[in-house]
């Protein structure tokens, strides 16, 4: 059966969550009618291929919430002489919480949809808490599931209080943390356990095809992809190199994505007199980021909790690269350890250790040849079993799921 389901999300289109959009057009080719909510308006340049395919931004309806305080409140007071008593009640801090210092509430309320949906879907538990406020006002209609990821459930309550959702875990929403780790973080903050399901990301394992076990190259290829935020553990990486090629392993690191930290980490290089060894490749697209892998014969991704308490979830890159039959290192760190079990689907180390993360890049290269093809078909078949999207939009989406 056809439902109409609304992804409330922060901001859209994203080329770093393309974890949300995989729910999207899994949506779309199970039949259903997707509408976007979005608070702010994405990078409409440099996004995912699907976004066009899938005509996705004609699909959202755009809150186009301030960055600016002073301008939030000019637009509060606009809606307060529209809809006074709506306005009102949606202020009521006393019972939603320190959400209505943002005042999203009231500025999501005049962008809301006026139709009535199956499902509502929020990615971010700041997003379902606005979704939950706007439905105890009855401006919001549909089932509310609400995805937690990691930044909302440390930087988050760390900046706002550890009662920030109480309202939120109060309401008849249903709590879909990505990964056990969190799903123990919500229960110890203050959720029932019953209304916590984890509910992984995933990807398209049909798109990403095994390739076969390569000798390593006589210049250790490494791949890193990510968003050059500090808490993909970057400047680990770029240590790492440097200690392999102290250890006599000449080694070429090839970093894809972009980001805040790309200076401070290129400055890293210069200073360590890597510029041969660590190339930064900017955005690339799909096809583009696929061709590295395929000429890759390592992945790293060696994850660290930010200054600012922020943390991964499961990173989607770990995924494809496992899908790919690509040996990965990784960190013990958030959910990480729940995808690649250390010795068996692939390498964990300490969080901000490079020297462990180029011992364990070591440790991978010493393998026989017959070790190694045992791990990249546990990697791959792991992903598949767990974290094919296809099965776990099934899932979602399912008549009575939740």
């Amino acid at each position: 059966m056809c439902k109409k389901v609304l992804f409330f999300v922060t901001e859209f289109p994203t080329l770093s969550e393309t974890f949300i959009l995989n729910q999207m057009t899994g949506a779309i080719d199970l039949g259903h009618d997707v509408t976007i909510l979005a608070l702010k308006r994405g990078d409409t340049i440099h996004m995912h291929a699907d976004v066009t395919l899938y005509s996705l931004l004609n699909k959202v309806v755009y809150v186009d919430l301030p960055d600016d305080k002073r301008k939030r409140v000019c637009q509060s007071i606009v809606c307060g002489i529209k809809a006074p008593i709506r306005t009102a009640k949606l202020l009521n801090r006393k019972k939603y919480g320190a959400i209505i210092n943002s005042l999203q509430p009231v500025l999501v309320a005049q962008k809301v949809p006026k139709q009535d949906f199956d499902i509502v879907i929020a990615h971010y538990g700041n997003v379902g808490l606005v979704a939950s406020i706007l439905q105890d006002q009855d401006i919001l209609r549909g089932k509310l599931l609400t995805f937690f990821h990691g930044y909302d459930v440390t930087r988050t309550i760390q900046q706002k209080g550890a009662t920030f959702y109480t309202f939120l875990f109060l309401s008849d929403t249903v709590l879909l943390p990505i990964s056990d780790f969190w799903a123990e973080r919500l229960v110890h903050l203050g959720a029932k356990k019953e209304k916590v399901h984890v509910h992984h990301m995933g990807i398209d394992t049909n798109t990403f095809q095994m390739q076969s076990l390569k000798a390593i190259q006589p210049t250790l290829q490494l791949l890193l992809v990510a968003r050059l935020t500090e808490k993909k553990g970057i400047s680990d990486a770029i240590h790492a190199v440097r200690f392999l090629q102290n250890h006599g392993i000449d080694t070429v690191l090839h970093i894809v994505g972009d980001g805040e930290n790309r200076l401070i980490l290129e400055e890293t290089v210069q200073r360590l007199e890597l510029q041969k060894q660590v190339q930064f490749h900017g955005f690339l697209n799909q096809m583009q980021v696929k061709e590295h892998f395929n000429v890759s014969d390592i992945f790293i991704l060696p994850s660290v909790i930010a200054k600012d308490g922020d943390m991964e979830g499961i990173p989607v890159s770990l995924m494809e690269a496992m899908a790919q039959g690509k040996p990965v290192i990784s960190t013990i760190h958030s959910g990480i350890p729940e995808l690649v079990i250390h010795g068996k689907t692939g390498f964990l180390v300490p969080e901000r250790d490079a020297e462990a993360l180029g011992r364990a890049i070591i440790d991978y290269l010493n393998l026989t040849d017959s070790q190694k093809a045992e791990l990249i078909v546990n990697a791959r078949q792991k992903v598949v079993a767990e974290f094919d999207i296809n099965r776990l939009n099934n899932v979602l989406f399912q008549d009575g799921a939740w």
